[in-house]
C-alpha cells in the first residue's frame, strides 16, 4: 500500500525514498523550512514581547511571559500560513499546534538554558559582541532543538492526510 501526499505541488509517496531526492528528502527539506520560519517568528515575537516590557518597565518574570507568549502566536504564524500550500487549513492547523507546540517549548527551552549559562548574556546590549556571539549559538541550538518535533509532526499529519 502507497499512501500519497503533496509536498511543493508534486505528488510522491510514503514508500518513494529509494529514489534519489524522494519523498523523505522532501519531507525533510520541508521540515527545515518549517523549522527555519517558526524559529524565525518565535524569535522575532520573542523580541517584540522583550521590547514592550522593557519599554513598559515590567519585571522579569512579566516580560519573560509576555516575549514567550507573543513567540508562541507570532511562530504558529510563521509556521502555518506557508503550510497552507501544501495542507488543507484543518491540517495545517492541527500540524502548527501540535508540532509548534512541542517545537517551540524545545526551542524555547533550549534558547533560555543557554541564554543563561553563557555569563553575561542576559545583561548584554545590542552593541555588546557578546550578545551577537550569544546568539549565534543560541539561535542554532533553537533550531536543533525544535527540528525533530516539527518532523515528527509533519510526517504524523501527512500520514493522518491518507
Amino acid at each position: 500500500m502507497h499512501n500519497s501526499m503533496t509536498v511543493d505541488g508534486k505528488k510522491t509517496t510514503l514508500h518513494s525514498h529509494h529514489n534519489f531526492g524522494g519523498k523523505h528528502s522532501s519531507l525533510r527539506k520541508e521540515t527545515a523550512k518549517h523549522t527555519l520560519r517558526c524559529l524565525i517568528g518565535c524569535n522575532i515575537g520573542e523580541g517584540i514581547g522583550a521590547a514592550i516590557g522593557f519599554a513598559l518597565g515590567m519585571d522579569i518574570t512579566s516580560s519573560l511571559i509576555l516575549a514567550i507568549g507573543l513567540a508562541f502566536t507570532v511562530g504558529y504564524a510563521f509556521t502555518m500560513i506557508p503550510m497552507l500550500r501544501t495542507l488543507s487549513l484543518k491540517q495545517a492547523a492541527k500540524v502548527t499546534v501540535i508540532g509548534d507546540t512541542v517545537s517551540i517549548t524545545a526551542m524555547e527551552t533550549a534558547e533560555f538554558l543557554l541564554a543563561f549559562l553563557i555569563p553575561g548574556f542576559m545583561h548584554a546590549a545590542l552593541t555588546d559582541t557578546l550578545f551577537w556571539i550569544g546568539l549565534g549559538i543560541i539561535l542554532p541550538a533553537g533550531f536543533a532543538a525544535s527540528y525533530p518535533t516539527m518532523y515528527w509532526a509533519m510526517r504524523r499529519g501527512q500520514q493522518q492526510e491518507n
